[in-house]
């Protein structure tokens, strides 16, 4: 096969420091090469090299797309580049495409730059581009702009904004991150087409059964090199490097409960906690819930709808189901963030819901929470031990010294140093900071945490060990989590119990073994045949 991508000894540097160190990659026409890694690995800087995107010092034996060099190109030239040979798919696509301006405006950019076609002859490009990347309705949603859109129809653009050029190729950098599962098999479904149709990929994932499920070959790296490289079959049922086997050792489908994810052995036991035969009352107990969000200009949206469910005390009930499926608005009805149009929630047998604020406030230190995006949670001004401070009620610390020590044994719980005490957020890695946010949650030492996509945004690894902590904590403590994802391999691994949302409603419960081995309803049957697995 012809090179369409030839790289040879790639070095990236920033300063004194060398993040990528002699990378050789190969792509060619109709091929998907994946490079896979935790975190820090260096497979997102090598990405943006292939697009002079690093901000970095980059050098290289080789780097050549169909037979021209890539070395030493000035901006301009660049900027030539980008969009009319090589497609950039990003991760977040509600900050990559502008708010401000329509998407068919954003994606036409490409052709009004990269050549010479009518204002009409791009209009009709970008509508059938719309069309080829399955948005519906390609007319209306060319004068939308992207808080219109939904996370996967957002993503749907940004891909069409990528490949309306028709670029020979495209660097796709994690593009079904924090997707839910259906949407996910949509946009693996679009790049796989895209691949049959002759353009080279290069899919950067931490993902990596959604690697298995379209990637010809995969390189691994760690510390800036790559540690095993060979197609995707040999490397996820024969691996050869450790840093591969460790990554294939976190993916979470399949894993049973109780059992370990990152390194360091089996858990302490096996099983999951249960509440105690003379405490039958659980943990939490959602009755009816109805929730209705009247929208200026538009229908009533019933957001959830007649929810019923119960946690019983130290276990876990996974909520599962697609993005708009009523989950997070559930989580925050239980929370007591938003008031029910109907039903009520119940915290160890007594109201909740029904309680004004003034009655809640001094219980609300029994529930805590732990979101997707700790950062944006945190004051960014704010230290780790101002954040942790914060959060200790008085009663549990007082005096400046005593709260100091709390939160060094709030970091300890959580497995950071007491060093990170004067660390902002901003200067933590991801990992640290979802381990912050427990810390935080743990705070007041609630007995129920309702977490909400905690681990969406990790990698594997990262992901792994966020797991791990989670069940240590739990049977430490006694925890009871309402754990809501969108990823079927977490659920299935964290989960006693799971709920399956679907347009509001809870349309399937059961014991997570059994949900997951025989599904009744059509639409728990369609989550789970979406869900990409490694190879056996």
């Amino acid at each position: 096969m012809t090179d369409l991508l030839r790289v040879e000894g790639l070095r990236v540097a920033f300063g004194e420091r060398d993040v990528v160190r002699g990378v050789d990659l190969r792509v060619g026409a109709g091929e998907c090469l994946a490079i896979v890694g935790e975190s820090g690995s260096g497979k997102s800087v090598t990405a943006r090299a292939l697009l002079g995107l690093t901000g970095g010092r980059v050098d290289a034996d080789a780097l050549a797309l169909n037979g021209r060099s890539l070395l030493g190109l000035s901006e301009r030239k660049w900027r030539e580049i980008r969009g009319r040979e090589i497609g950039l798919i990003s991760q977040d696509a509600l900050v990559s495409l502008d708010p401000f301006r329509p998407i068919g405006r954003e994606i036409g950019d490409a052709l009004r730059l990269h050549t010479r076609m009518s204002a009409s002859a791009r209009r009709g490009r970008v509508l059938e581009t719309l069309a080829e990347v399955g948005l519906p309705d390609p007319a209306l949603r060319f004068g939308q702009r992207s808080g219109d859109l939904s996370g996967g129809q957002r993503q749907r653009a940004l891909i069409a904004s990528a490949v309306v050029s028709r670029p020979p190729l495209i660097v796709a950098d994690e593009p079904t991150t924090a997707l839910d599962v259906t949407v996910q098999a949509q946009i693996l479904d679009l790049l796989r087409s895209l691949t049959r149709e002759g353009a080279g990929l290069v899919l950067i994932s931490h993902d990596l059964a959604v690697v298995s499920a379209i990637a010809d070959r995969i390189a691994v790296m760690s510390d800036g090199v790559i540690v095993e490289e060979g197609p995707t079959s040999r490397v996820l049922t024969s691996p050869v490097a450790e840093q591969t086997r460790a990554l294939i050792a976190a993916v979470p489908f399949g894993r049973p409960r109780g059992s370990r994810l990152s390194a360091g052995g089996p858990a302490a036991s096996a099983g999951p906690l249960t509440a105690p035969a003379s405490s039958p009352t659980p943990a939490l107990r959602a009755t009816g819930l109805t929730k209705t969000f009247r929208l200026p200009g538009r229908d009533p949206l019933t957001a959830v709808a007649d929810v019923s469910f119960e946690l019983p005390a130290g276990t876990t009930l996974g909520l599962v189901g697609e993005s708009g499926s009523g989950k997070s608005t559930t989580a925050r009805l239980v929370l007591a963030l938003t008031t029910p149009d109907a039903g009520e929630v119940q915290v160890e047998g007594r109201p909740w819901s029904a309680l004004g604020e003034s009655a809640r406030g001094p219980h609300r230190r029994l529930m805590g929470a732990i979101y997707q995006d700790p950062l944006s949670s945190f004051d960014p001004r704010l230290s780790v031990r101002d954040i942790l401070g914060d959060a200790i009620p008085r009663d549990i610390a007082d005096g400046r010294t005593a709260r100091l020590a709390e939160a060094r044994r709030l970091l300890g719980t959580v497995g950071l140093d007491d060093g990170l005490l004067d660390r902002r957020p901003l200067h933590l890695s991801g990992g640290q900071r979802q381990r912050v946010s427990i810390a935080r949650a743990l705070a007041p030492r609630p007995r129920i945490l309702i977490c909400d996509e905690p681990v969406s945004a990790l990698d594997v690894s990262v992901q792994a060990t966020v797991l791990d902590l989670l069940d240590e904590l739990q049977r430490e403590l006694g925890l009871s989590y309402l754990f809501i994802s969108h990823d079927l391999g977490v659920i299935q691994h964290v989960s006693d119990t799971v709920a399956v949302m679907e347009a509001g409603r809870i349309v399937e419960t059961g014991p997570t073994e059994q949900l997951f081995r025989e599904p009744r309803h059509p639409y728990t049957r369609r989550l789970l045949d979406s869900a990409p697995r490694l190879p056996v």
